[in-house]
């Protein structure tokens, strides 16, 4: 069974709607039962969610399989608005101007936000700035169930809808979250329910799928997913895994003299150009923007699935001339064309 914790029964009412909870005769109220699942409203703040968290896994660690926090969030990032649903990569907890030493890896791995938990509320825009650095949403409680999930050795999973903008408009958002809770509770079920169903659905590896034995490449569990979705989506272009097998391209790939895992990256990012040609004309764009400073022998890297806007730069310096090649690169490189050229801007 799945253990589903929420801050507040606001935002459980719509699970509490859909599913027979019946209430558990605990050592504390807020623990509820169904055929498929335990409820736990936590309460607000890091020590309570840790405290109940802990105690229900304790007693039910048998029974209870994987655990979900599910709840409103903050954003720390412009392009989260209101509504928005998200589900968790990893979660960081900050504390009395430190960020904590221990932070925690969901199994959602398709999800690329990270959450990070204060023990007090943040609402300043100042304290959200520099939150920001650190993660893409704020809560108040994931961390510590994340905490409690992993001293039980059980996977946990978070979604997250978003109630409170980066800039936050001059309302009352305690009050805002409580008239809303019904429409927020709504929409996290709806988007759960959908991954419950895409579990589900969710074939284990295929054995016949090209490239799995082949030497040449290196697949870890999260590549293996994504080649699987690129090559049934190349299936429904007429594209068979018989003649990408024998693809010039992916031919010298397997030549090249590289690790397998290296070309492994560089056989992902074939395919997908081939499903989304599109991302050749950005890529082709992105170079063009760096070329500034790859003339300066920089050495600049990005997130080849455009998920995250980032920019890594790498140099090696041996003399003061090769520090004023790299000052006056830096001065002709825009950031800014980058960035719109990464956005699809070209």
């Amino acid at each position: 069974m799945k253990l589903l914790t929420f801050a507040h029964r606001g935002e459980a009412q719509a699970f509490l709607s859909a599913y027979s909870f019946k209430p558990v005769d605990f050592f504390f109220d807020g623990l509820l039962k169904s055929d498929e699942y335990y409820l736990l409203i936590t309460g607000e703040g890091p020590h309570a969610a840790s405290e109940k968290t802990i105690s229900v896994l304790a007693t039910y660690n048998e029974s209870i399989t994987h655990v979900y926090n599910l709840g409103v969030a903050g954003s720390l990032n412009q392009k989260l608005k209101l509504h928005d649903l998200v589900w968790i990569r990893t979660s960081y907890a900050h504390h009395a101007e430190k960020l904590e030493f221990k932070s925690y890896t969901s199994s959602n791995t398709n999800a690329v936000n990270d959450c990070i938990t204060a023990h007090n509320r943040v609402l300043d825009h100042d304290e959200k700035n520099k939150l920001s650095h650190f993660a893409n949403i704020v809560d108040r409680e994931l961390w510590a169930v994340a905490s409690a999930a992993n001293l039980f050795k059980k996977p946990f999973f978070s979604l997250k809808i978003i109630s409170d903008e980066m800039k936050n408009a001059e309302i009352d958002i305690c009050k805002f979250v409580k008239e809303e809770a019904s429409l927020f509770s709504e929409k996290l079920l709806n988007e759960f329910q959908k991954e419950e169903i895409q579990i589900l659905k969710k074939p284990a590896i295929k054995s016949d799928t090209v490239f799995l034995d082949d030497s040449d490449f290196y697949f870890t569990t999260t590549q293996l997913r994504k080649l699987q979705s690129m090559l049934e989506g190349l299936r429904l272009k007429n594209v068979t895994q018989n003649q990408l097998k024998n693809n010039p391209e992916v031919l010298a790939i397997k030549q090249l003299d590289k690790l397998p895992k290296e070309r492994t990256k560089l056989l992902l990012q074939f395919l997908g150009e081939q499903l989304n040609p599109i991302t050749v004309k950005i890529r082709a764009s992105i170079e063009v923007a760096l070329s500034p400073l790859q003339d300066a022998k920089i050495n600049p890297t990005y997130d080849f699935d455009f998920e995250e806007d980032w920019l890594n730069l790498s140099m090696r310096i041996n003399s003061s001339r090769d520090l004023e090649q790299v000052k006056n690169a830096l001065k002709i490189f825009s950031y800014e064309n980058f960035k719109k050229t990464f956005d699809g801007n070209f």
